[in-house]
Order: structure tokens, then C-alpha cells, then sequence
């Protein structure tokens, strides 16, 4: 769990981590990026009474947090999952993804070397965990031509064996331009992703969660396009070019051709318009889909 000046609600999500129920051993680590609010209390008041460890350092942002406690981790754990500061999970959060984990393999789950992330559904609700949905169902899970552009197993609810772990350890977190994609991206294109359809926490929507939801469909549009016109689209690009980099020798042909298109049809207009036409990259919708192919021809991704 990275936390960031989170003492609203931190205390809360950490006693719900607490409360799991099932058979495993759980350890919580947490790395606290620099807090200048009641944080760094409630951080040592939790590392003396229930042993949670806390790694302290200076401001380097999420994705450098995560990066921190991604290659800090127990080796020899079996399992690991990433925790927003400021959610509320159900006590049976990590034992559905336990046993999720171990039905697809025969063998113990440390011995398992497919990459396997778990993913599930969460009730959306607001700052006072009042409840107005729940999040989306996925469409195309998994499917690396919707993963190079669409991120459909958002960090807070992911869980993840060792083999992917292995693959994320070391990544340079200037090179993310959002860290659970990374992730998912790996699960899709090396092994599997697991779906909990069961509502399995509470996702809290407050003034200051980084990426989120909204109540209502117009306020998520508003948000949707003050990240396309905040350079999010490039970013997005930028992160996916750097995975070809650093993965791509390891990709089937199949997905190394396609995210090398991705990539390098971005500069010229004529072949960006044949790209567009021809890919098989998708969202979840056919408007999606058409807006991605629009955005593209229009060079918003360069």
C-alpha cells in the first residue's frame, strides 16, 4: 500500500485488510511518500500494534511507491496484492482470490509459473461509503488487443502471483505512465487474468483519488477528456512503446506485431489513417472503439 497525507480514511482500510478471513498468512508493507498530515501517527500507531511493516521515504510519487514495494516484497511470498489508502475491503476479499489463484493449477500455487493476476467487481460509493453502483463489467478481459489501450483491472482490486511479480521487479517506474496497467498488460500478453464478478469491497470516490468514478455519466465524461487534453493519451503511448522495449522479444508474434503498429504507425498521417482502418485494437464498445480510431487518425497519441 503507498500512502500519500491519507489520515482520513487510512485507519479504516487498514483495519479491513486486518479483518481477512481464511486460510493464509497475510503481511501487510506499506510505503509512506513523504506525508505532512496525521499519516506518519497512524502508520507507527499500526507498525507497533499489528506489526505492519512501513518503509518511509521521500516524495517520488505513486508509481514510484509502488515500484518500491513491488521490489521489496517477500520473495517467498505466494501471493500479492496492491491496496489503495483509502477503500474498504469485504473480509473475504483475499481468500476469493486465494482460491481463484489455486483452481488453475494442479500444484501448489508457489510452484505455478504461469503469470495468473486477479482481478474483481468493487461497490462504488462516496467519501461516507454511501453506495451509487457498482464498477463496470469488463468486456474483453484479458485480450491484449483491448489491454494496449484499455486498463480493465484497476490496481485496487488486483492480486498476483509470483511468476508476475518476477516479470514486474525492476520495472523503472519513469517509464509507467499508470502502474496497474503495467501489470495487467503483463498478465495479458504472459499468462491469464482471473474475474471475481462478486462485488468484493467497497472503492471510496472522493475530491482526491487519482483515477476513479463518478456518479453520473456526464461528471465521468468531464473527467474522461481533462485527462485526454492533459497529455494522458501520450502517456499512454509512451508506456506501452517502453513494454515493447523491455518485453518485446518474449511477446507471441501475433502481439508484438500489433504493438509495433501501435507504435510506430503514430507519426505519418496517411499511415496512421491505414492503421486505424485495419487494426484489430479495440474498447469495450463500438463508440469506444470508434472514438480510439478518430483520436489515433487525429495523431492525439503522438
Amino acid at each position: 500500500m503507498p500512502t500519500y497525507n491519507g489520515e482520513r480514511f487510512l485507519a479504516e482500510q487498514l483495519d479491513s485488510i486486518l479483518g481477512q478471513r481464511g486460510d493464509f498468512e497475510l503481511g501487510i508493507t506499506v510505503r509512506d511518500d513523504g506525508s505532512t498530515d496525521g499519516t506518519t501517527d497512524i502508520l507507527r500507531h499500526y507498525e507497533r500494534e499489528y506489526g505492519v511493516k512501513v518503509i518511509r521515504g521521500e516524495r517520488v510519487g505513486v508509481n514510484g511507491a509502488i515500484m518500491e514495494l513491488v521490489n521489496q516484497a517477500d520473495d517467498a511470498a505466494d501471493l500479492y496484492a496492491f491496496s489503495d489508502q483509502d477503500d474498504v475491503w469485504y473480509d473475504f476479499r483475499l481468500q476469493e482470490a486465494v482460491t481463484a489463484h489455486t483452481g488453475h493449477t494442479e500444484h501448489a500455487i508457489h510452484t505455478h509459473k504461469k503469470p495468473l493476476l486477479w482481478t474483481c467487481s468493487e461497490e462504488l460509493t462516496d467519501e461516507n461509503l454511501k453506495p451509487f453502483g457498482l464498477m463496470p463489467r469488463p468486456k474483453y478481459l484479458g485480450l491484449f488487443h483491448n489491454a494496449i489501450i484499455q486498463n480493465k483491472a484497476p490496481g485496487h482490486t488486483q492480486v498476483f502471483n509470483r511468476a508476475l511479480r518476477d516479470l514486474l521487479k525492476g520495472y523503472p517506474p519513469e517509464k509507467i505512465f499508470v502502474y496497474d496497467w503495467v501489470a495487467y498488460l503483463l498478465a495479458s500478453a504472459f499468462g491469464e487474468v482471473l474475474y471475481c464478478p462478486k462485488s468484493c469491497g467497497m472503492y471510496r470516490q472522493h475530491g482526491s483519488n487519482a483515477i476513479g468514478y463518478s456518479a453520473n455519466w456526464w461528471s465521468h465524461f468531464r473527467r474522461r477528456l481533462k485527462r485526454l487534453f492533459t497529455g494522458a493519451l501520450r502517456g499512454i503511448a509512451e508506456q506501452q512503446a517502453y513494454f515493447l522495449v523491455r518485453y518485446g522479444e518474449s511477446l507471441a508474434a501475433e502481439h508484438r506485431t500489433v504493438l509495433y503498429s501501435f507504435i510506430a504507425n503514430r507519426r505519418n498521417l496517411l499511415v496512421r489513417i491505414r492503421f486505424a482502418l485495419t487494426t484489430r485494437i479495440k474498447r469495450d464498445t463500438r463508440l469506444e472503439s470508434l472514438q480510439f480510431r478518430i483520436l489515433y487518425i487525429l495523431g492525439v497519441f503522438k
